[in-house]
């Protein structure tokens, strides 16, 4: 999954992250607009529609006649009902994919890239002991901060900044970044590894032996549109909603 979104946004790796972010939220609401289209009984949702905006218009057409508004009324909620049901069948099936996206997308765009002008913190959870020995200075990056040691809880914290996007401790096995402005993983730990935990956590490494787990928080991004400040999730929420709906007219989906 990680490769086929690299290929996707392969051309976008040299501009601003908010390109990407735009072009994988356009692709996301085409692709959720034509599943839903194929999984759903479009003749059904065609039909319902009309007849609730029959006893809709009914409503208002018979105001002077209550029981005749109570039982339009009445076949408007059933109708809403059976509407929903049609619904919830192309609505799971959208759900999985959706979220696999969504967790690619919060990988790639959540976090700011590793430089000097936002410290990141990192913390290392041993499995059975700390190792005794010293362990120097990063490969990539600067240390900003003394190792705190908690020898309780086996854990190990200190604060960073990253060199041309990333940080490399090889004496405690760390290495988080990204290999471009877009379109790259930016690891944000590492623990014991799963297919379904590589799918929805896509941000986690593999834990190195003699690691329990590793948590670091990076500098979240926030992205200026129309003069606000928008999260990774606000935009691709509402611009693969903007394509959603351009696709259903395009396409004559029933929604």
């Amino acid at each position: 999954m990680n490769a086929l979104f690299d290929l996707l946004l392969k051309p976008f790796q040299s501009l601003d992250p908010l390109w990407g972010l735009m072009w994988i939220s356009a692709l996301s609401g085409i692709m959720i607009i034509l599943v839903f289209k194929k999984t759903s009984d479009q003749q059904a949702i065609s039909i319902l529609r009309r007849k609730m905006g029959s006893r809709a218009l009914g409503m208002l057409l018979f105001l002077e006649s209550p029981p005749t508004v109570l039982k339009l009324a009445f076949g408007l909620i059933t109708d809403n009902f059976i509407y929903l049901w049609h619904l919830l069948k192309p609505m799971l099936i959208i759900t999985i994919p959706f979220v696999i996206i969504a967790a690619q997308l919060d990988a790639r765009y959540s976090r700011e890239p590793l430089n000097t002008d936002h410290p990141s913190t990192v913390t290392v959870y041993w499995e059975n002991s700390i190792p005794a020995d010293e362990f120097g200075e990063p490969e990539e990056g600067i240390l900003i901060s003394p190792i705190v040691t908690i020898a309780d809880s086996l854990e190990q914290s200190f604060s960073f900044t990253g060199s041309n996007g990333v940080f490399v401790y090889n004496a405690m096995r760390i290495k988080l970044g990204s290999n471009g402005p877009s379109g790259s993983i930016l690891v944000r730990g590492a623990e014991r590894s799963g297919i379904i935990q590589a799918l929805f956590h896509p941000w986690n490494a593999e834990a190195e032996h003699g690691i329990q787990k590793i948590h670091s928080h990076i500098q979240a991004t926030h992205y200026i549109i129309l003069g606000g400040r928008w999260g990774w999730f606000t935009v691709f929420l509402v611009f693969s909603s903007l394509w959603a709906i351009l696709g259903a007219v395009v396409f004559k989906v029933k929604v």
